[in-house]
């Protein structure tokens, strides 16, 4: 195993640069973004303790979808991934609960080139943790959920809530920090959830401090007399971008890097060894079956920081994602304007559309089945061959 990370221990008297300023959209502006982008973006609605609870996200998003959700409108969506909602039994608005803002791999985006960043002067180099997003929305009765980036009931948010519940330490400094209007945004991790790095033990890794206020990530070394008991992610005193690039091919056992400039902005580097055990090949971006799996299974990401900026690869990788979303987003308008004609006798919509291009899936919408997954799962059993693939890309140009 390699480990080349001698870096210094993150100094603790810097400080951070809040000349980035973050769009924190309301509720009415985020679903704003998400009618304008039919099934990229999403709401999801809760119900927790009888109060409405609402999440956005994301799915099959490009670059351009976060700069420009809504086109003649200046609306920036970058924060729709996990941005929460917390309603009175009234109706009334009690508080948005603010998660991370959306930023790139390196090279996967055009801000994130390494010829626009390599200007950049870096403030901090922390660890990528190999986990599940965590974090916590207060209720108006002051009682604290635990939260995934999408869920309050999916295995990790429950074992989220159990940590809080039974650790005071943790306890104590995500009271305090809600009070105060600060969102601590964690990673959980655990041999219960391993994903490719392996950890030995269950916990919450503290990952950043964020003002709920205004988006500003806060420099976690002016609270280090809040972090009793909390494991705090490792931050590095390294400021050459080069250098983790030239390590982003020999360290082994760690996913990589988050890198925060001095203007606020991030971007992630992963390693080599993450992206190869995450079955990740670049060499496979010409075919054009495998490339409709990443773009599908939302892997495409990580492929597109391993292209440098190379623009023909990512004109290509651009153009089939144009292609998948019209895709969907034309079939699934075709689907619910099939299911529109159900009247409530199942028998009578078969007699009547059972020869429709679209109801096999139409019916088992009927029993709440996800539409969008049905989709997804259709085109990666149409696209599994090479030939296949290129037959189907040719077809829904």
């Amino acid at each position: 195993m390699k480990n080349l990370l001698n870096f210094e221990k993150f100094n603790e008297s810097s400080t951070q640069d809040n000349s980035h300023s973050y769009y924190l959209p309301t509720y009415e502006e985020c679903r704003m973004i998400c009618d304008a982008n039919d099934f990229i973006f999403f709401e999801t609605q809760h119900v927790v303790n009888g109060y409405r609870i609402s999440i956005f996200n994301y799915r099959l998003a490009q670059p351009t979808n976060f700069n420009n959700p809504i086109p003649g409108k200046d609306i920036k969506a970058h924060e729709l991934r996990g941005l929460t909602f917390v309603f009175r039994k009234d109706g009334s608005l009690f508080k948005r609960f603010l998660l991370l803002d959306k930023f790139w791999n390196l090279n996967q985006a055009e801000c994130s080139l390494y010829s626009v960043v390599k200007h950049f002067k870096i403030n901090n180099v922390m660890s990528k943790e190999d986990g599940s997003v965590a974090s916590f929305v207060m209720l108006p009765d002051q009682k604290v959920i635990a939260r995934s980036k999408a869920s309050f009931i999916s295995d990790q948010a429950v074992e989220i809530q159990r940590i809080y519940d039974n650790d005071p330490n943790i306890r104590q400094f995500v009271d305090w920090c809600l009070l105060n209007e600060i969102i601590p945004i964690f990673e959980y991790v655990s041999p219960k959830n391993r994903i490719v790095v392996s950890y030995a033990n269950t916990d919450l890794i503290l990952l950043r401090m964020r003002s709920n206020k205004t988006g500003e990530y806060l420099d976690l070394s002016r609270y280090t007399d809040k972090f009793d008991g909390i494991t705090v992610a490792e931050f590095y005193n390294e400021h050459s971008l080069d250098r983790l690039i030239e390590l982003q091919d020999i360290v082994d056992n760690t996913e990589g890097w988050i890198v925060q400039f001095e203007n606020g902005k991030m971007i992630k580097i992963k390693t080599k060894w993450y992206v190869e055990r995450h079955r990740l090949f670049t060499e496979e971006i010409n075919r054009e079956n495998t490339l409709i799996r990443l773009i599908i299974t939302e892997q495409i990401d990580d492929v597109l920081a391993q292209l440098g900026e190379d623009d023909v690869k990512r004109a290509e990788v651009d153009r089939i994602s144009n292609i998948i979303n019209h895709y969907i987003s034309r079939s699934l308008r075709e689907i619910n304007d099939l299911v529109s004609k159900y009247e409530g006798d199942r028998r009578d919509f078969a007699i009547r559309y059972r020869k429709e291009k679209w109801f096999p899936i139409a019916i088992k919408a009927l029993d709440r089945k996800d539409i969008l997954e049905m989709l997804k799962d259709k085109i990666l059993n149409d696209t599994k061959h090479l030939v296949a693939a290129k037959n189907w890309i040719k077809n829904n140009e």
